[in-house]
């Protein structure tokens, strides 16, 4: 399992995490972001999988997605809903 920071994401990734947290008025600091990469036994394809934690309150989500998949789409209708809040 390989594990990257948010800092080690690609820089379009970041900008749209930024762009997504900044349009609800959240700062990337808030929140622990990072992933982590599983190579299935069957040899299929990685699982990239993004961990995110607001620090304040502890809450968590994982989205399971490949490489760009729509875990934005996901993590901002998150947001929207309130999921993360205090």
């Amino acid at each position: 399992m390989t594990v990257h920071d948010f800092s080690e994401f690609s820089w379009d990734e970041q900008e749209d995490v930024k762009a997504v947290l900044a349009s609800r008025g959240l700062d990337p600091r808030d929140f622990h972001i990072s992933d982590n990469t599983d190579e299935p036994a069957d040899g299929k394809g990685a699982i990239r999988r993004i961990s995110v934690t607001r620090i304040a309150n502890g809450k968590k989500a994982i989205y399971d997605t490949d490489h760009f998949a729509p875990w934005l789409a996901d993590f901002a209708d998150a947001l929207e809903a309130g999921e993360f809040d205090d």
